[in-house]
């Protein structure tokens, strides 16, 4: 099954984790679509907890749980230091070798300013070539960020993000990654209408592949 028949998607986050937590069941899901995960940063501004190696280590468990992603972490926290062309301009260097028909950004209304900065890249990254344009859900995306996209998942690729999100051993003592939080960010009103029980939520801006 492909992604939105998508071949090719590039995914990108603001952190180790981003990504990952929004997608990770589609990962499992979609086996006949390659998913490129890049990450523009090491961790949080204030998170002094972790190194870049830790988070790399983590990041790297995850991406190996699916033969389908490819991944990089950035060493030099782009979205903290970096402006925004200088991002893009990393982006279309360094994955050069890749032709994305789609690419997938965190949204405009997050409550995170990171976030926000790394959805500004999406448009930019569309500019020379017909190319899907996605948002996925955050723990952080605000309520009036209204999904019309929703990937089903069954019970064996949810178990399989499950543990893919546990490998993120520095993060399982904060709030959002409690198996509550996690179980109640795959499930709303909306999807249930559909007679969905799980589900990832994802917001299609521009699409040419569908």
């Amino acid at each position: 099954m492909k992604f939105l028949n998508s071949t090719t998607v590039l995914c990108i986050g603001a952190h180790p984790d981003d990504v990952e937590y929004g997608m990770a069941g589609t990962f499992s899901k979609c086996t006949d679509t390659d998913f490129v995960v890049v990450v523009m940063s090491d961790g949080g501004d204030f998170d002094k907890t972790t190194t870049y190696d830790d988070r790399k280590e983590e990041n790297e468990k995850v991406w190996d749980i699916f033969s389908n992603v490819k991944g990089v972490i950035n060493a030099e926290d782009f979205v903290k230091n970096q402006p925004e062309d200088e991002m893009v301009n990393y982006i279309e260097t360094n994955l050069s070798d890749y032709y994305f028909d789609t690419i997938v950004t965190t949204p405009q209304e997050d409550s995170h300013f990171e976030h926000r900065m790394i959805n500004n890249l999406g448009p930019a990254l569309c500019r020379r070539d017909p190319k899907t344009l996605i948002e996925f859900r955050t723990p952080s995306t605000l309520n009036h960020w209204i999904p019309n996209h929703f990937e089903p998942l069954e019970p064996y690729d949810y178990e399989v993000k499950k543990a893919a999100l546990r490998k993120f051993t520095s993060q399982q003592k904060a709030p959002y990654f409690k198996e509550k939080c996690i179980d109640s960010f795959h499930h709303n009103f909306l999807c249930s209408k559909r007679g969905l029980v799980r589900v990832e939520s994802f917001r299609i801006v521009e699409s040419y592949s569908l």
